[in-house]
């Protein structure tokens, strides 16, 4: 009897211990999803945009980015070249061939395997101009999974188009997230 009580309290001593922490970094109010957050690439959360007024600050940001066209790379605090802004927001609006050349070819530079690649170039297009709810998300995760993937050297000097990528997502995320949640 003793070793069943000991073994339960055991039990449910390690159950607490490994809750404690996942519980902690999960918001759950009917409007966000745990995920992947570029902040630097670290984990965190990001709204999805189902809760209309996260929609609305998602796609205010975002017409907002492919109408200026004014990226400032948060991890240099460079302005990205306007060319290089044009090519990504075309990569995340209208997808041209062009573009997806453009940017798979510097992507392609990352050491991470082509599938990795092209999961994140698959989450790319319209989420500028037509996002669909969970895309901000599967992009986001795709993006991580690339920076996961990648070697050293890609990390230390990335191509513009990547860090023009990792600023949309990451003003895109900002806005999100910056709606109040009930």
């Amino acid at each position: 009897m003793m070793k069943k009580l000991m073994v339960t309290v055991a039990v449910a001593a390690l159950s607490l211990a490994t809750a404690q922490p996942a519980r902690a970094q999960v918001v759950n109010n009917n409007t966000t999803i745990p995920i992947i957050v570029i902040t630097l690439f670290t984990p965190g959360t990001v709204a999805v945009p189902v809760d209309p007024a996260v929609a609305s600050a998602v796609l205010t940001a975002s017409e907002r980015i492919a109408r200026n066209r004014e990226v400032i790379s948060p991890i240099t605090g460079v302005a990205i070249p306007p060319e290089i802004t044009a090519v990504v927001v075309a990569m995340m609006t209208t997808a041209t061939p062009e573009a997806r050349t453009q940017v798979q070819s510097a992507l392609s530079q990352s050491g991470a395997s082509a599938s990795v690649v092209r999961q994140l170039m698959s989450n790319l297009p319209s989420l500028l101009s037509n996002s669909t709810a969970g895309q901000l998300q599967t992009a986001l995760s795709a993006f991580n999974g690339l920076v996961n993937n990648s070697n050293a050297a890609f990390l230390v000097n990335p191509p513009a188009e990547f860090l023009a990528i990792h600023a949309i997502l990451l003003q895109i995320s900002n806005a999100a997230n910056a709606v109040p949640h009930p």
